[in-house]
């Protein structure tokens, strides 16, 4: 199985080289508005979904934000998370990637997003399957991960961002084989400014 640092590698490179492509595409005396990259870090709050388990974690990603369509903003995004505290149960960390919608809306962008990826599940001591058969001290999945947040710009470049993601796993320790995971992010969006393209304002 790829580890979590290769599914890092291979989403930014992804991301980057769609990135790039649609940049060298729109970079014509025609563009209205090219393509903007932003990176982001947030902390996040997480309940797991094993037991009463709660994570703080770190969340950072990076986005590539195209033209508008009919006035909403399509992004691709990825991003990923890690525990810095895991609690006394679980500690649950993720590589996303995925397309988020947006609007803005003078100084606010609300959006939705729709991320998978893989995520890892470790048990702080080994947890048992509902048949208390078995105990697993790590299990791994695909993850999938509605969600929706909104940005506040303070500028033209920096946007305070307050994002949550509801995060499905797969694992043999519940009855129904899946946990459901919440998180809360809080943190800062920093928009690059990019030479060649025409700036855009966000209000």
């Amino acid at each position: 199985m790829p580890s979590m640092e290769r599914w890092i590698r291979v989403g930014s490179l992804a991301l980057l080289s769609v990135s790039a492509g649609y940049a060298h595409a729109q970079a014509t005396p025609t563009a209205t508005a090219g393509l903007q990259l932003s990176a982001f870090g947030a902390a996040s709050g997480v309940y797991t979904g094993v037991g009463l388990g709660k994570n703080l974690s770190i969340t950072a990603g990076v986005d590539a934000t195209f033209r508008p369509l009919f006035g909403i903003f399509p992004t691709l995004e990825v991003r990923g998370t890690y525990p810095v505290n895991r609690g006394d149960i679980d500690g649950q960390k993720n590589v996303l990637g995925g397309i988020a919608l947006g609007k803005h809306i003078g100084r606010i962008q609300p959006y939705g997003d729709f991320l998978i990826g893989r995520g890892e599940i470790d048990f702080i001591t080994p947890y048992p399957n509902p048949t208390d058969t078995i105990a697993y001290s790590q299990t791994a999945s695909t993850v999938l991960s509605p969600g929706a947040g909104l940005n506040y710009f303070v500028s033209n470049h920096f946007a305070l961002k307050a994002d949550f993601q509801f995060e499905h796993y797969e694992s043999p320790v519940t009855t129904s084989g899946a946990v459901y995971a919440k998180a809360f992010s809080l943190g800062i969006d920093y928009r690059l400014p990019l030479s060649g393209l025409r700036r855009q304002r966000h209000w």
